[in-house]
């Protein structure tokens, strides 16, 4: 399964800069305001940022149909002031198209001279209204809004409260739902002073005689959600605050006020390609509509295809509908081992834990040494099941437990049958809670040698004639040990990758990317994906291709760094940067076991650059290694100059090959130049490829 990321560049004319950049650092987007819009309109947005967006020329989101156009005529001087802060704004000119999915969008700027981090904007069915100017924190100051509607405010100090009233009929069913930590979670930068980061937003739901309706706290993730039949005619004040009453002016965040058809989901979420399939809703205000049916068409690209449900009363908001290549079984009372559901793998299977301690269970056959996939689809789709996976032999003895993924607590576990026989694998929640929306998808085939890509490929800008260095690493499964080859889509006109290639026995390599000198200024999204051959257990090789698992590097309280799952890598052609060139004297390198190996490296500077530069043959922060290249067993002598001050533009690096160093043939390599842009933000400057040879030991 993997979700397709498209990619939307518009270029606009704006003036130059009128000042160069001395020290040039990738732009840190902070909040969008508003933060959402509405589909069919065009209206002003601006983007915060805590380095200039001057010279912005192309914006970018993760799926196609959204404009936006840089609004600023006049350079506007953005200083980083420090952790915490907002960032200076920069107008934009934001065009949704009436067609436009409703949903939250990851946004990427790209300008003459940088590109930036995700920021994210919402796009939303229903007008969108401000948040009031004035006070609007009481019952009796409450702000006024019309259904539907999708307002855009912000929680911006300590002890903030937001109140809007609606109006109401007995009998009448609204939905409040809160966009909060989903148009923030993948901001660079939203710390605040007292040591939070994510506004943890809480919805209240006051009468019209002022007393509590509803409150809710956490619905999907975070984020709250309210439903209510009013109990009588009358106007209803919605209050939206943090939980902790801290407030910061980076929670930017949107409310949903309808009274028209709401969707959660459907059930199953997950629909054969080629196959109709009917699926039960999941919402509000369906007007006695329970069903519908999903047709995804054999040539659907998208993994995730978008459906609205239609009623008497309209069309619902979209809910997302996985399609599968694989035959979909919808569990039906197997809830022990004695009833567990014989399937055939490969399959999807699809369940809704109704109850409290609810278990389902099903069996298949397998073949003694054959590893087979198991992966639960629940909380990644802001559905509350914590799923945990058990696998039992014939004899009811549990062989194995599965909980939490990679940032997801949706299990994921490869087993490996022990003998041929038929195995049962039990789903449950971890809290043994069940309900309406706990549903879950398990996705159940068979499996063999394999690979998970990762890596350091966030963002890259390079000047034309100059490289950068991106890093890739693999999580080699089931015994998997060939070679993987690393391939990059959509790089910019004159944008290059070295080609490259993880070696059996490394699980990790370096990307060294470059500019011809003539490459025009621009940028796009790319995607990074790992190309290998496999040998099934019926002995027939194929290939198989994996895309790369991307994330986002977050400044946290103090300096720190966290990481969030994102869907988008770029990758921009810049006017001159920090450093012209960085050039290694070396161009092949023969490393011997117990050896030494000395590269010669030389940078140019940008006129006017004089701070410190240091060399390096890693990515790390601190102690912590985020990009690696080297083989095992090769380090860099304590004997080296790395660090290049002032005018020093000459430095060596010695590495070392222990008895047990890797053996490689021509591995690419290059020398990095990383220059501090903030605390915990360097660009990774590369040098010319140096191809390294380590002989197998005599």
């Amino acid at each position: 399964m993997r979700t397709l990321a498209i990619m939307l560049a518009v270029v606009v004319a704006i003036p130059s800069l009128t000042e160069a950049e001395i020290k040039v650092g990738f732009r840190q987007l902070g909040s969008t305001t508003p933060v959402v819009v509405q589909r069919g309109t065009t209206s002003e947005v601006k983007l915060r940022s805590n380095f200039t967006l001057d010279g912005t020329h192309s914006v970018f989101f993760d799926r196609p149909g959204i404009q936006m156009k840089f609004l600023e005529t006049k350079p506007i001087k953005a200083p980083r002031s420090g952790r915490g802060r907002t960032g200076t704004p920069f107008r934009f000119e934001c065009t949704v198209p009436v067609d436009q999915a409703a949903r939250v969008y990851e946004v990427r700027a790209a300008t003459k001279t940088a590109v930036s981090s995700v920021a994210h904007l919402m796009v939303s069915d229903f007008p969108v209204v401000a948040e009031a100017t004035s006070e609007n924190g009481t019952l009796s100051a409450a702000q006024a809004v019309t259904l539907p509607v999708a307002i855009s405010g912000v929680c911006e100090k300590a002890e903030d409260v937001d109140m809007y009233k609606v109006s109401g009929k007995a009998g009448q069913v609204i939905t409040f739902q809160m966009f909060a930590q989903r148009v923030t979670h993948a901001v660079h930068s939203m710390q605040s002073g007292n040591g939070n980061y994510l506004m943890d937003p809480i919805l209240t739901l006051y009468g019209p005689n002022g007393q509590v309706l509803s409150q809710n706290d956490n619905f999907y993730g975070a984020d709250s959600f309210i439903a209510m039949q009013l109990p009588q005619t009358g106007d209803y004040v919605l209050e939206v605050r943090d939980a902790r009453y801290i407030g910061n002016d980076k929670y930017v965040y949107c409310v949903e006020i309808s009274d028209q058809p709401f969707a959660h989901t459907v059930f199953p979420f997950v629909v054969q390609r080629g196959q109709s399939s009917d699926v039960r809703v999941i919402g509000h205000n369906l007007n006695d509509v329970q069903t519908a049916s999903v047709s995804p068409e054999a040539s659907d690209k998208l993994d995730w295809k978008p459906v609205r449900v239609k009623t008497p009363a309209g069309s619902t908001n979209p809910v997302d509908v996985l399609v599968s290549e694989h035959p979909q079984v919808t569990a039906k009372g197997n809830v022990s081992a004695e009833t567990a559901m014989p399937v055939k793998l490969p399959v999807g299977l699809n369940g809704h834990l109704s109850s409290a301690n609810e278990s389902h269970f099903y069996s298949f056959d397998a073949l003694k040494d054959r590893y087979y996939l198991f992966e639960v689809i629940a909380n990644r789709r802001g559905l509350p099941l914590d799923g945990v996976l058990e696998i039992f032999d014939s004899t009811g003895k549990r062989l194995a437990e599965a909980d939490d993924g990679l940032q997801t607590t949706d299990a994921k576990y490869y087993f490996k049958a022990p003998t041929d026989g038929k195995y049962t694998i039990a789903i449950r929640d971890l809290h043994d809670r069940g309900g309406e929306r706990f549903i879950y998808h398990l996705r159940a085939e068979p499996s063999g040698p394999d690979f998970e890509l990762h890596g350091e490929y966030y963002y890259a800008q390079l000047a034309p004639g100059t490289r950068m260095m991106w890093f890739a690493r693999i999580n080699r499964l089931n015994g998997f040990d060939k070679p993987v080859e690393i391939q990059l889509d959509g790089l910019p006109p004159g944008v290059h990758l070295e080609p490259a290639t993880i070696p059996a026995g490394m699980n990790h390599c370096g990307l060294i990317l470059s500019a011809d000198k003539n490459a025009a200024i621009g940028a796009s999204l790319v995607q990074i994906s790992g190309r290998a051959k496999v040998t099934s257990p019926d002995g027939a090789e194929q290939e198989i291709v994996r895309r790369g698992r991307v994330t986002c590097e977050l400044q946290t309280q103090g300096g720190g760094q966290a990481r969030s799952p994102i869907k988008t890598q770029i990758i921009g052609v810049t006017e001159s940067l920090d450093l012209l060139s960085v050039e290694t004297k070396q161009k092949e390198i023969t490393l011997e076991p117990g050896g030494k190996a000395e590269l010669d490296v030389r940078i140019t500077r940008k006129d006017g650059f004089k701070e410190p530069v240091t060399l390096a043959m890693a990515f790390k922060y601190f102690s912590t290694t985020h990009g690696a290249q080297l083989p095992s067993g090769v380090t860099v002598s304590k004997a080296s100059k790395t660090r290049l001050t002032g005018d020093v533009l000459e430095g060596k690096i010695i590495l070392e090959a222990s008895d047990k160093a890797v053996p490689v043939e021509r591995l690419a390599i290059a020398a990095l130049a990383r220059v501090s842009i903030t605390f915990s933000i360097t660009t990774n400057y590369a040098s010319t490829p140096v191809y390294l040879t380590i002989p197998s030991k005599k």
